[in-house]
């Protein structure tokens, strides 16, 4: 018997899900199977740098000719994600939704002062924020959509008050920096860079060890392969005492933490807890397999440019809202 991500006895019922709204993720999911063109290929997008502090970070920009949506999706990719990894994104929402795929500074893409660049999480966000400001999108009405760490990114951006946007989507948001710490705080800052490039494929083998999840594990591998070690390693150290609980009910703005699939790296448990702590938060369960994670993201980035700000969540996913309660 393969051991069970979750133990079903304590699965907290935000995370339970009827056998009727699965049915209807799944032909959710299906009718956004298409075949589509590479969204970072010049034939479907532009790609451009955005000035930030001691640097620039890139940006893809994907403007359809008649978009079905009433306002455009602005996407922050976890760590280390690379536009590769988010093909199964990019189906749902081809030809429908004018996208904006901001690269943070940890990516092989960013160009940095390496001696004076920081890497922190209030830099991150900031970035995005200046990001926003330069595309003319800070006085519109917008979706900002992050995954993994970059909703983390989006998160704390919101604590500190660095950056605001009218909705706010957060798929998968990581409380804290998943790498081991002892090896932040005890390794990583005697080890040349030399010696982490050499020890890559150690690494890789560690972290995807018993990894289950063939998309999951697929998509890491690509992570690590494209890594710039300079960048992860200052990156790591320097958020290595990041944590959002404790700092969460800081949070002015609302926010939907979505959630519909389970892997090794993303604990599922932790998502309602955030939202919870949020103020305004809110949170959205669709249950799906861990393969259709980034297409689950693109669905629902789809039906929230479908409609503005003012009209609250979208019909169509109103139903997979949990009722949170706060109290427990």
């Amino acid at each position: 018997m393969p051991k069970k991500l979750v133990d079903d006895s304590s699965t907290p019922p935000e995370i339970t899900s009827t056998k009727e709204n699965e049915a209807e993720v799944a032909k959710m999911l299906d009718a956004t199977r298409i075949k589509t063109p590479d969204f970072w290929s010049d034939e479907v997008s532009n790609n451009f740098y955005i000035p930030v502090d001691d640097g620039q970070i890139r940006v893809f920009h994907i403007k359809p000719i008649k978009p079905v949506s009433k306002r455009p999706l602005v996407l922050i990719p976890g760590w280390g994600g690379i536009p590769h990894a988010y093909e199964d994104f990019y189906e749902p929402i081809h030809d429908k939704v004018e996208c904006y795929f901001i690269e943070t500074r940890e990516k092989g893409s960013s160009i940095l002062d390496k001696t004076k660049a920081r890497m922190d999480m209030s830099q991150k966000a900031k970035d995005v924020q200046d990001a926003i400001n330069y595309l003319k999108l800070s006085d519109s009405d917008f979706v900002l959509h992050g995954t993994c760490w970059g909703s983390s990114i989006i998160l704390h951006g919101l604590i500190e008050g660095i950056l605001t946007a009218p909705t706010i989507l957060a798929t998968d948001p990581m409380h804290t920096l998943w790498f081991p710490k002892w090896i932040l705080r005890y390794v990583s800052p005697i080890l040349p860079i030399f010696i982490a490039n050499l020890l890559r494929p150690i690494i890789k083998r560690i972290v995807t060890f018993g990894m289950k999840e063939k998309v999951q594990k697929q998509r890491t591998i690509a992570f690590i392969d494209n890594a710039v070690p300079w960048k992860w390693k200052k990156g790591a150290e320097e958020v290595k005492d990041f944590e959002l609980y404790g700092n969460l009910h800081r949070i002015k703005e609302e926010v939907f933490v979505l959630n519909g699939t389970i892997d090794r790296i993303h604990n599922q448990t932790e998502y309602p807890k955030i939202a919870k702590q949020i103020p305004n938060g809110r949170f959205i369960f669709m249950k799906t397999d861990e393969s259709n994670r980034e297409r689950l993201m693109g669905l629902i980035a789809l039906e929230f440019t479908k409609v503005l700000k003012e009209d609250d969540i979208p019909q169509s996913l109103s139903k997979f809202e949990k009722k949170l309660d706060r109290e427990s």
